[in-house]
């Protein structure tokens, strides 16, 4: 009986002093000791604490599922496009092609898991302003593809299929509309200040706005095609720099909400879900590859509402389901 509970005693003493799995250790990390741990870790990007629940930062991702295709596209249709022998170091579809404001832009999707047609819309407006060299400039409203496109896409505020978007888009063609209370037939409904109320998914609504002169029919912008670009590097800088930006999903966990500035790599945190953004370009920033990237959380989040994660690693899933589309420029 003695040997027994020296034996137990023994046990339970050496079993304090294992050591905690590492990546359990940093999956609970949360709020300061997260930017804390982030910042001491790495020397690629910087956090920053910002003071919000978990509820709140849930509420600008979507479901992860939508970060991935629909199971319906098991056999992706992608987009045929001769990879260019020669890609340049660097590259921003701002500098590329600087009469295009819409580039430039960053919107707010405030807290609603509406990502996913920001990046359409976003990617829509740009390529149709590139195919028309300028001379059409649209903003594209993502509000249309949250409250009508309904099933086919997603659950509007809850998330959707980037392609599925885009596909919308081709079929039943898309309105303008910009950010909250601003111009176009259908501006996006959810405020983005302290005090704003949960954002919860309307009825589609078949009008525009009244003090917008067009009606809701004439208003519609159309694509020929939506397509998945090539899961490789050089697809995806070959599309962006022959069609302009593209749409790209992926993991977001707590480190990344926390992002201030440099190249983003999963560090710690738990994962949020997923998120749709925007590439515009890529580079290299200390001897690390990058992607260039628009975000949907406005100006104040990251470098001025952009921000930068590894390239070539398939960093959270980035290269994993990179969409895009082409404009119909004939109904223009």
């Amino acid at each position: 009986m003695m040997k027994a509970f020296v034996f137990a005693a023994l046990l339970a003493v050496t079993l304090a002093f294992v050591p905690i799995d590492h990546q359990s250790f940093v999956e609970t990390l949360t709020g300061k000791a997260l930017v804390d741990y982030v910042n001491s870790a790495q020397s690629l990007f910087i956090t920053e604490h910002v003071d919000v629940s978990e509820e709140f930062m849930k509420s600008r991702v979507m479901n992860v599922k939508y970060a991935s295709p629909p199971p319906s596209d098991e056999i992706r249709a992608t987009e045929v496009n001769t990879v260019l022998a020669t890609i340049p170091e660097t590259f921003d579809a701002r500098t590329k092609w600087p009469k295009c404001k819409s580039i430039k832009l960053i919107r707010n999707q405030a807290n609603c898991g509406s990502c996913w047609a920001f990046g359409a819309a976003e990617v829509i407006s740009d390529r149709i302003c590139i195919a028309t060299k300028g001379a059409r400039q649209p903003v594209i409203s993502p509000m249309d593809m949250v409250d009508c496109c309904g099933e086919y896409c997603g659950y509007g505020c809850d998330g959707g299929y980037s392609i599925q978007a885009l596909r919308w888009w081709v079929f039943d063609g898309v309105v303008t509309g910009g950010d909250y209370q601003g111009d176009g037939c259908k501006p996006y409904q959810f405020c983005n200040s302290a005090g704003c109320p949960d954002a919860v998914t309307p009825e589609c609504a078949l009008s525009c706005q009244s003090k917008y002169n067009t009606e809701y029919a004439k208003d519609k912008n159309f694509g020929t095609s939506a397509y998945y670009v090539g899961m490789t590097v050089n697809a995806i800088q070959t599309d962006i720099m022959t069609n302009g930006p593209v749409e790209a999903s992926f993991k977001v966990y707590e480190d990344f909400y926390k992002y201030k500035s440099g190249v983003y790599k999963y560090i710690a945190g738990k994962m949020l879900g997923g998120h749709a953004i925007k590439i515009i370009g890529w580079g290299t920033e200390n001897g690390t590859a990058y992607w260039l990237i628009a975000n949907s959380w406005g100006t104040k989040w990251g470098e001025n509402g952009f921000f930068k994660i590894r390239r070539g690693v398939n960093e959270c899933g980035i290269e994993n389901n990179v969409v895009a589309g082409k404009a119909d420029v004939d109904t223009l």
